[in-house]
């Protein structure tokens, strides 16, 4: 958090000196796929307590929602990212008489910085079309809760919630390639498609602090549509 106010604070130092040219902000949502080798076969070779519970969900893809907050100079464009992340994974059984419930929950939040480089500014009509590369790096906060639910109609004594957290902090990076459509001096359209990449992994049981046996692992393709609205710093 100390890193993102740093560098919040750089951005504003660096608009209000005059260098840029523009203050961003803008809200992308999105659809990400994430890899979790590790906790796919940790719910695959769970211990059940009955036969024939089967995976109803192994961790898809989901929406994403993202924001940043940049300075704009020139062809760069740089600033801080907030993205939340979440998915899980389920296994178990149900019939007439109850059911039972596995399921491994995670919730990403990213915290980092991105830098923009603009490759072209062609105009299109009234619009501008405006391709960049875009690269953005940080970390990713996870927040996982293991979860068993058991119910059975006839013996309502044996019903039982468990629940156990872990935490951990992943390290990402995140390359992309993206298009800017200005719509007018203060609103872009932006559309992007990156690959998130998750080399350093990491949780923790919150109670004990116990090392994890599985890592949560968000590696994955990403897909984002969204608005980047402007404050122009210079006329």
């Amino acid at each position: 958090m100390k890193r993102i106010l740093l560098t919040l604070y750089v951005l504003l130092t660096f608009g209000l000196s005059g260098h840029a040219q523009s203050l961003t902000l803008e809200y992308n949502f999105g659809y990400g796929d994430y890899r979790m080798s590790e906790m796919k076969d940790y719910l695959k070779d769970a211990e059940i307590p009955f036969d024939g519970a089967e995976i109803v969900d192994n961790f898809p893809g989901y929406l994403t929602q993202d924001t940043r907050v940049g300075m704009e100079w020139g062809n760069h464009h740089f600033g801080v990212l907030f993205n939340y992340m979440n998915t899980a994974g389920k296994r178990g059984l149900t019939d007439y008489s109850g059911h039972y419930y596995f399921e491994m929950r995670d919730k990403g939040y990213k915290l980092g910085a991105f830098y923009r480089f603009r490759l072209a500014n062609e105009p299109l009509g009234f619009l501008t079309f405006q391709p960049y590369l875009q690269l953005s790096a940080g970390a990713v906060l996870n927040k996982v809760k293991l979860s068993e639910d058991m119910f059975f109609d006839l013996l309502p004594d044996q019903t039982f919630i468990n629940e156990r957290k872990l935490s951990g902090t992943n390290f990402f990076v995140e390359p992309a390639f993206g298009v800017k459509i200005g719509l007018c001096r203060y609103a872009a359209l932006n559309v992007s498609v990156g690959y998130e990449w998750d080399p350093f992994k990491g949780l923790h049981a919150s109670d004990s602090g116990a090392p994890a046996v599985f890592d949560a692992d968000w590696s994955g393709y990403r897909t984002q549509v969204g608005l980047i609205f402007y404050w122009h710093l210079k006329k």
